[in-house]
């Protein structure tokens, strides 16, 4: 490969004129159409992907940024225009990349990484550039940061895009690609640094759904480095165990089942971590261990915990953006929608069982009006809704003074008071239009359906959504 990057030489004519174009194309307020028509125009030259793997590995006196944008370009040419490269450009491209995966620029050794992934995957695996194996495999050993970083960003990008390619033979290796890189991850969980440790496990994490034979073996080692990560200090790593925990509780569950005490109260302490996107990703084993039909009993001794921390997740955070969005007409964040989620498929596993735990927090949330507790009630109003269905026997008997205390807050002064609880209302919609042969009931109906209407002509527009949505399921 080292003769192929020796028989092609840039012409320091055509490097200045793509540098050039580069630079015009960074600068703020440029015609870039114009630019990328001049570089389109470029690109019909047999040689302009040489070039701009020439800019992104040697060109050390070029801004970073031009450097990059070549990068990012030529990933964009072989994805489109790869079956019709020359071969001879190929191997000079591919001979240029592999000295720089551990370039010391973080910005260029990830560039490299992605176009690095980028042929491997248009070639259909590692068969075709085998030399790329020894070369991640010498950096990963290296003890070397750059280095390691460099063939960890390229190992997880292929891990991501095409990991049934790295559990393949390939003729004149010994082993799969995955089965000689995984020992190599495992032991990255333990690395000092942040960096290595979050792209090792995410990697790892790639293959639970394939589940390739190396992983198997070596499953009580990903386990134990899995739940040592669990107390990280990186939010980032800490996510990646949840997700790594959910995605085993869907697709691997009797891994998990000798711990399944300490994964469920693990999980329960990350519903509550201090970092939303932990939490967040949290949240979503509740939904997946029901789902999956795992042991009800299992979970029960934890529902007063976990039925007042997807409460308490429910609620907004006081600098949370999207709030600003959804009073001004936007979407709810995906947190309040996540716990929803598990306090409604709780609900179907538990039935009843969850009022006692849950209805005394929201009747104490309801019962304060203050304007310092509006998310609260929007929280709790959400959480109403939610046990619609699965607590619907339990609820029925106080079902008409829980409607009497929801009417008035059609009328809050926060839209997402009011949305929310069109919405929650709608719930209830069959047993509201069942009662309508009783004179109390057939009051409680023309409340109900009054309070819709007005809210179809509500100053805000996700509130009038919801009403009219809220109407058409009392109409049906």
């Amino acid at each position: 490969m080292a003769e192929a990057a020796a028989a092609w030489q840039p012409s320091e004519q055509g490097a200045n004129e793509i540098c050039t174009l580069l630079h015009e194309y960074l600068k703020p307020g440029v015609d870039q159409a114009r630019i990328f028509q001049e570089l389109q125009r470029c690109s019909q030259f047999p040689d302009f992907n040489n070039y701009l793997a020439f800019l992104l590995c040697k060109g050390e006196n070029q801004p970073v940024e031009v450097r990059q944008s070549a990068g990012l370009l030529l990933k964009n040419n072989l994805r489109t225009g790869y079956e019709n490269l020359n071969p001879a450009y190929l191997g000079y491209i591919k001979a240029l990349l592999l000295p720089c995966i551990g370039l010391p620029d973080h910005q260029l050794r990830g560039t490299v990484g992605t176009v690095i992934s980028t042929i491997v995957e248009q070639q259909g695996g590692l068969h075709a550039w085998t030399d790329l194996l020894q070369v991640m495999l010498q950096c990963l050993d290296s003890n070397d940061f750059s280095h390691m970083e460099g063939a960890l960003d390229a190992l997880f990008k292929m891990s991501e895009d095409m990991p049934l390619q790295l559990d393949r033979d390939i003729p004149g290796l010994a082993e799969r690609p995955i089965t000689v890189f995984l020992p190599r991850l495992l032991q990255l969980f333990a690395s000092p640094h942040a960096t290595l440790r979050k792209m090792a496990l995410g990697s790892v994490n790639q293959f639970i759904l394939h589940m390739p034979r190396v992983l198997l073996v070596n499953m009580d080692s990903y386990l134990q480095g899995l739940f040592a990560l669990g107390s990280d200090p990186t939010p980032e790593v800490r996510k990646l165990v949840c997700s790594a925990v959910v995605q085993l509780i869907e697709l691997q569950p009797d891994f998990l089942h000798p711990h399944m005490r300490n994964v469920i109260e693990y999980m329960l302490q990350s519903t509550r971590d201090a970092d939303p996107d932990v939490a967040l990703e949290a949240c979503e084993f509740w939904s997946a261990y029901c789902e999956n039909n795992q042991s009800p009993e299992m979970l029960r001794e934890f529902l007063p915990q976990l039925v007042t921390v997807l409460l308490t997740n429910m609620v907004y955070a006081d600098d949370d953006e999207a709030v600003i969005d959804a009073e001004d007409e936007g979407d709810a964040p995906d947190s309040d929608q996540c716990s929803a989620a598990g306090l409604d498929i709780l609900s179907h596993v538990f039935g009843d069982a969850l009022l006692p735990i849950l209805m005394p927090l929201i009747q104490t949330n309801l019962a304060d009006r203050s304007e310092a507790k509006w998310k609260e009630r929007e929280a709790s109003v959400l959480a109403v809704g939610a046990v619609g269905e699965g607590c619907i026997d339990g609820l029925l008997p106080a079902l008409p003074q829980m409607i009497a205390h929801l009417l008035p807050l059609l009328e809050d002064p926060h839209p997402l008071v009011r949305s929310i609880t069109c919405w929650t209302l709608s719930r209830y919609s069959k047993w509201i239009a069942r009662a309508v042969d009783k004179p109390e009931g057939q009051q409680q109906f023309d409340a109900v359906l009054t309070g819709f209407l007005a809210r179809i002509l509500d100053n805000n527009k996700r509130v009038q959504e919801a009403a009219c949505s809220a109407f058409a399921t009392l109409e049906e």
